[in-house]
């Protein structure tokens, strides 16, 4: 036996483990250290993913199914395709998404990652400029939205499983691409680390307390992210620019950072978080968008920077109306429209000339260049200029309905209607109800 992590009474938490099983050495021993001492083999699924790029890729996947077999437990398989081509992120980013969507928040994933690995981790994130967080390496328990992730190994050596393997009589796959110095992690494994262990023999103790150092430290930095967050604006989906701008620019990456990764659940690099930091300082820049992804890599989302807030918005929830958009409206009717619905309300003096019910109206959608001059004003306008002064944000632009009466610019949504159109003050006149629908309104 060997000391894990794993406390096997906290397992009876989740309905289903899910064990990632490869068929190699780490996995396997995995897989039959949880099946023989964890009583509900009925929880317990063997998750085997096929990647497709070795020739005896076929094979391992029986290998898989008949080892869950004996061990008399539950076995589920995918198979990715052609993926001969693949990066390491690639494939990671894949076996991840399959593990997101098999498992929910009552389920439980874990891996054979152990001590070795996060050597290795911690090697390929220095070499490629990572921050304090990235020093952590790999953690022994995460989660991501609805994905549980445990690595009981992380902290023992893969010598102590290969102990193990072999006490236990045990059948494992041998992968040759791991002695292919094609990718980074395989040099790193087979060329550099056997090197500096020549020259410094406690490499693996010396790592590891960095990554136990970098680890209090994040917790230092995540405590300051959180008080600050008492400092400005703040909701699930949005910050206060201004009060955001105010703090030192370190704090405001440090938040950001916080803000993005640790609830929000997405991947940020440095230079993101740079170019981000940089717009919020630059207040002449105006409005920016930037694209984010989630950590499983399951979910794209668009930060927008606007003059005065930072949104979060979920892409497949931002619904624009179509370009070429066309809709007969009498003046009275509610009409509903992708982004929302469109009513009226009788009143006085302000809003739409009552006179204009006859003509009608048709419903358009913004195609760039339109002008309005808002009643009282002493010009017209674009109306991205009128946007920009109203700080309407660039995501909510494209969804607001514009209508045109004879032909002309009549009214923006219920934000403006332009002279021409707009009652007298003492006549009878019609306001314009927009309600836009709630899923464009965040993330």
């Amino acid at each position: 036996m060997f000391p894990v992590g794993i406390h096997l009474n906290e397992l009876n938490n989740f309905n289903r483990i899910g064990i990632a099983f490869s068929g190699g050495l780490d996995s396997s021993a995995l897989l039959k250290y949880v099946t023989e001492n964890f009583p509900s083999k009925e929880k317990i699924y063997a998750l085997h993913i096929n990647h497709g790029i070795s020739k005896h890729s076929d094979t391992w996947e029986d290998f898989c199914r008949d080892q869950a077999s004996i061990l008399g437990i539950n076995f589920k398989s995918w198979q990715l395709g052609d993926l001969k081509k693949a990066s390491e992120n690639t494939l990671r980013d894949h076996r991840y998404k399959i593990f997101s969507d098999w498992s929910n928040k009552d389920d439980l994933i874990i891996t054979g990652h152990h001590a070795d690995d996060q050597i290795e981790t911690l090697l390929f994130r220095i070499f490629r400029g990572t921050g304090i967080n990235g020093l952590i390496g790999i953690k022994e328990y995460s989660t991501n939205r609805d994905l549980n992730i445990l690595r009981p190994f992380i902290n023992t050596r893969k010598e102590v499983l290969l102990r193990y393997a072999k006490e236990s009589h045990l059948d494992w796959i041998e992968d040759d691409s791991n002695n292919q110095n094609y990718y980074s992690r395989n040099i790193i494994r087979n060329l550099l680390i056997p090197k500096i262990i020549q020259r410094w023999p406690d490499l693996d103790k010396s790592l590891l307390q960095l990554s136990s150092r970098a680890k209090k430290t994040q917790e230092i930095l995540e405590d300051v992210a959180k008080e600050d967050l008492k400092k400005v604006n703040f909701s699930d989906n949005s910050i206060d620019r201004i009060e955001l701008h105010a703090l030192k620019k370190e704090r405001q990456e440090n938040l950001l950072y916080f803000w993005l990764t640790d609830i929000k659940g997405l991947k940020i690099s440095s230079k993101q978080l740079n170019e981000i930091t940089s717009c919020i300082q630059n207040s002449s820049q105006g409005s920016a968008m930037f694209e984010l992804i989630s950590k499983e890599g399951t979910l794209k989302t668009r930060l927008f920077i606007s003059s005065n807030e930072i949104n979060l918005i979920d892409i497949d929830s931002i619904i624009n109306l179509p370009k070429d958009l066309s809709i007969n409206w009498n003046l009275k009717d509610l009409v509903k429209i992708p982004t929302g619905e469109i009513s009226i309300q009788e009143s006085k003096g302000k809003g739409l000339d009552k006179k204009f019910i006859c003509s009608g109206a048709v419903i358009k959608s913004r195609e760039g260049g339109e002008r309005c001059k808002p009643y009282g004003r002493d010009k017209s306008q674009k109306l991205k200029n009128l946007f920009q002064e109203y700080k309407v944000p660039d995501w909510k632009r494209d969804q607001i309905p514009l209508i045109y009466i004879d032909k002309k610019l009549a009214a923006v949504g219920d934000l403006w209607v332009c002279e021409e159109f707009h009652a007298a003050s003492s006549k009878p006149s019609i306001s314009i109800i927009w309600n836009e629908y709630s899923n464009q309104r965040g993330g």
